[in-house]
């Protein structure tokens, strides 16, 4: 049974792979993995003015807005606002661009290559007060990525600042403590 906290001060920061942005890594697997040997990768980017994605065949992505003015989106030439928490799917292969649509945006990325591991994103509000089942996050041989976005939490006995991070994994289980309720980014992974 695994749990880690990972705290945003700690994310390392690297250049987008078409040097056009500044990305902070969440997480990532294998650990050692680079930009292009990862199986799943979970980020975030500040992003300012649109600039076209870099092409990443065979690789599946989840774009979430969570914080800042909002979010523009183009995908092979169909718009998207995606409000904040609110996630579109769709794959490296397809043409795409995107940028902040006001001054400035900060979005949470989840890229999966498709031959190695099966994802999903979503968020999760929990109140305060909750039931546990309600604020248990369960991860059933694969890995949960819970990021604080909003609210206060506490988890395995570690205060959590926004943008902080737990990651669950080997079945383990975990309540989110919550005095005043919070909201969660949820990343479900699981290897193929």
């Amino acid at each position: 049974m695994t749990t880690t906290v990972l705290h945003h001060d700690d994310y390392a920061q690297s250049r987008w792979k078409n040097g056009l942005g500044v990305t902070r890594t969440v997480d990532i697997a294998p650990e050692d993995a680079s930009f292009d040997t990862f199986a799943w990768r979970v980020s975030m980017a500040d992003v300012g003015d649109p600039t076209p994605f870099s092409p990443l065949p065979g690789v599946d992505r989840w774009l979430m807005p969570v914080a800042g003015s909002g979010f523009e989106l183009t995908i092979n030439g169909v718009p998207y606002r995606p409000a904040r928490g609110e996630v579109v799917h769709f794959s490296g292969d397809d043409e795409a661009a995107g940028g902040a649509s006001g001054s400035g945006s900060r979005d949470l990325n989840l890229m999966v290559r498709r031959s190695h591991a099966a994802a999903d994103l979503r968020t999760l509000a929990i109140a305060a007060n909750a039931p546990l089942a309600a604020r248990t996050l369960t991860a059933h041989g694969g890995t949960v990525l819970a990021i604080l976005l909003d609210g206060d939490a506490e988890v395995a006995g570690a205060k959590l600042s926004t943008f902080d991070a737990v990651r669950l994994s080997e079945d383990a289980r975990e309540a989110f403590e919550t005095a005043a309720g919070c909201l969660l980014a949820v990343a479900s992974l699981a290897g193929r």
